[in-house]
C-alpha cells in the first residue's frame, strides 16, 4: 500500500489538500480532461473518477472531513476549469469540500509564512505528504514528514488558507 492509500485509510477525522499547479498531467486524469476538452461525457466513466468517489463515500461514512483548496490564477485555464465540472459531478456530491484561493493572495500567505506549500495531504492535522512534480507537470512521488515542527507549519498554512479562500458555489457564481 504506498503512502497516500495508507494514510486516507488510517485518517480518522480530517482530510486535507492544497493544489497548486495549474495543470497536472496525471495518466487516467489526463484522457478525462482531453475527454472534457471534446465535450465527450464518458469522461465521467473514468477508472480514476469510480477509485475517489469510493474514497470519499469510504471517508464520509467514517464522518471523515474531507477538504481541498485550489490556488487559481487571475485566467482560469481549461484544465482547471474540466476539474471545477469534475468536482461539481463527482467530489461535492460525495462530501468533499472545496475551496478556492487566489494566486495572489497565496502568495502573499506564502510570503508572510516564509515557505512555498505547494501540493500537500494533511491527514488528521499530524501526517503530512508532500507530493512532487516534474516540470511537466507529471507526479514523481510523495514524501511523508515526520518532523512536527515541519506538520505544525502546515496546519497553521492550512487554518490560514482556509480563512482566506473562497468555498466552490461562491466561487463559481463570481465566474
Amino acid at each position: 500500500m504506498n503512502n497516500f492509500d495508507k494514510n486516507w485509510k488510517n485518517a480518522k477525522e480530517n482530510i486535507f489538500r492544497l493544489e497548486g499547479r495549474e495543470i497536472y498531467c496525471i495518466p487516467g486524469d489526463w484522457e478525462s480532461f482531453e475527454k472534457w476538452k471534446e465535450k465527450d461525457l464518458g469522461y465521467k466513466r473514468g477508472k480514476e473518477w469510480q477509485k475517489w468517489i469510493k474514497s470519499l463515500k469510504s471517508a464520509q461514512t467514517k464522518g471523515i472531513a474531507v477538504q481541498r483548496i485550489r490556488v487559481v490564477p487571475k485566467q482560469l485555464p481549461d484544465y482547471i476549469k474540466y476539474e471545477i465540472d469534475s468536482w461539481q459531478e463527482f467530489s461535492v456530491k460525495n462530501g468533499e469540500q472545496i475551496f478556492f484561493l487566489d494566486e495572489d493572495e497565496y502568495q502573499r500567505a506564502v510570503s508572510e509564512s516564509g515557505f512555498e506549500a505547494k501540493d500537500f495531504w494533511l491527514f488528521d492535522d499530524e501526517r503530512l505528504l508532500i507530493f512532487n512534480y516534474n516540470k511537466n507537470n507529471q507526479f514523481t512521488g510523495d514524501i511523508q514528514i515526520a518532523d512536527n515542527g515541519m506538520i505544525n507549519r502546515y496546519r497553521e498554512m492550512k487554518r490560514k488558507l482556509l480563512k482566506q479562500s473562497t468555498p466552490m458555489d461562491s466561487f463559481i457564481k463570481k465566474l
